[in-house]
């Protein structure tokens, strides 16, 4: 049986916060320095934080926040690697753009590595997003230490 039969779209709970830092630790090529893990696993909350469990285990994790009244922002998302590629992420995804839309949001942004630095994981990520509607928005060195950043939107109205 496929995983995304017995996968369940839960809201975040405290007790999901280890696991959901295990999965960002995992990522090291996607995430980063502990320090780094440690900011998204305290950022999940409750209200903006969506889980993918698979038989009650946390496999996946997104994460909202919500900038003025128009616009939601994928804070974080993250997929144990063990389960890349069995449609989690889509499911969050999914999830995560309803509540943009249940909050009267306009539009559902992202920020992820740009396309100057070459990155097979990064290059991956970009695709995902964009094969569901995000479009580039632009690029910058100014947001993460010298990193080319990319910035995706996507109008969810």
């Amino acid at each position: 049986m496929p995983t995304t039969q017995m996968l369940s779209i839960q809201p975040f709970q405290n007790s999901h916060r280890t696991r959901c830092f295990d999965i960002f630790a995992e990522l090291d090529g996607w995430f980063g320095s502990e320090e780094l893990n440690n900011e998204y696993a305290e950022q999940l909350c409750e209200a903006n934080s969506l889980v993918g469990l698979i038989d009650n285990n946390v496999e996946g994790v997104i994460s909202l926040l919500y900038h003025y009244d128009t616009t939601a922002e994928i804070y974080s998302m993250a997929v144990s690697l063990a389960h890349h590629h069995q449609g989690i992420g889509t499911q969050l995804l999914t999830a995560a753009e309803a509540l943009a839309k249940r909050r009267h949001c306009s539009f559902l942004h992202v920020k992820t590595l740009g396309d100057t630095l070459p990155h097979p994981g990064y290059q991956n990520t970009r695709a995902f997003y964009e094969s569901y509607g995000f479009r580039k928005l632009f690029q910058t060195e100014d947001l993460w230490n010298g990193l080319p950043t990319m910035l995706y939107v996507k109008t969810v109205t």
